[in-house]
């Protein structure tokens, strides 16, 4: 399980170590957040470029490969924690398919709000006790739970209107999350959520414009990438945790989806150093 949790307060000192280490897009074993409540610069998530400017959250799901760099010195924190800090009800802030990795905050009591938790966050992370961690827990909760009605606003605006529609496709997600090992089949699925295989069609193409079979593989491919960069099991172990009998099909699909081979994307990627904020 990951115990991981530290605070970085975004000031001048850090923007310095920033620039000096030079990072470039790299990714986490654990979950992060970045607060930035003034300042402005750009966000990279998975190839996708984003501009920020604060009051915005990045909302960083471990494994996702990312990258930001400020214009200049930000005012903001950064918060790295392990999935341990992450309750049941909050865990959706982090799908990799329903919330957005950046949230742009209104200049009101809801970036203050969070600047006060991540402020308290900070001072008491700093004693390292075991003690202090049920308190962060709880702390760190209320800082995603401040941010839930501004995501469920966001993902309605932009993902789909049809209520009955992203039900169905976030039930899918739901159920996908917990059988993707074994079920690869879009019939699966719809058995299971009790409808048809057009009509779940029709809510992953209306809620994110793709087919439930693409999803499925999509998400098969990145817990492949997940444990290619964050763990030791060899290609035959990946291939077999991940339901397929025969290594050389899951090659085959690997190399389809990413245009890569497992072997050459391990080889590839690497974790970066622990001495840069954010990049551990």
């Amino acid at each position: 399980m990951e115990t991981v949790f530290k605070v970085w307060l975004l000031d001048e000192r850090s923007h310095v170590n920033w620039m000096k280490g030079l990072p470039e897009p790299h990714c986490h074993p654990h979950h992060q957040v970045i607060l930035i409540l003034r300042g402005s610069g750009t966000h990279l998530v998975d190839g996708v470029e984003t501009r920020i400017l604060g009051p915005w959250v990045m909302l960083v799901a471990k494994g996702k490969k990312h990258f930001y760099m400020p214009d200049a010195q930000d005012e903001g924190w950064m918060i790295d924690f392990g999935e341990e800090f992450l309750d049941q009800d909050a865990s959706w802030v982090f799908s990799d398919f329903l919330a957005s990795p950046n949230l742009p905050l209104p200049g009101d009591a809801l970036s203050r709000q969070m600047g006060t938790l991540a402020r308290l966050m900070w001072n008491i992370s700093k004693s390292g006790s075991a003690e202090s961690r049920p308190v962060l827990r709880h702390l760190m909760s209320a800082f995603l739970h401040l941010l839930q009605p501004r995501i469920h606003a966001q993902a309605t605006q932009t993902q789909a209107r049809l209520t009955g529609e992203f039900k169905l496709f976030h039930a899918f997600l739901q159920e996908l999350d917990g059988h993707y090992r074994t079920g690869k089949e879009v019939g699966f699925y719809a058995q299971r959520l009790r409808c048809t295989p057009r009509r779940l069609s029709a809510a992953c193409r209306l809620v994110l414009g793709k087919t439930p079979q693409l999803i499925v593989i999509e998400r098969c491919m990145l817990e492949a990438k997940r444990l290619l960069v964050h763990s030791d099991l060899s290609i035959q172990q990946i291939a077999a945790d991940l339901g397929w009998e025969d290594q050389s099909n899951f090659t085959k699909a690997f190399r389809k989806a990413t245009g890569e081979t497992p072997t050459s994307f391990r080889k590839a990627r690497s974790l970066a150093g622990a001495g840069i904020p954010g990049k551990e």
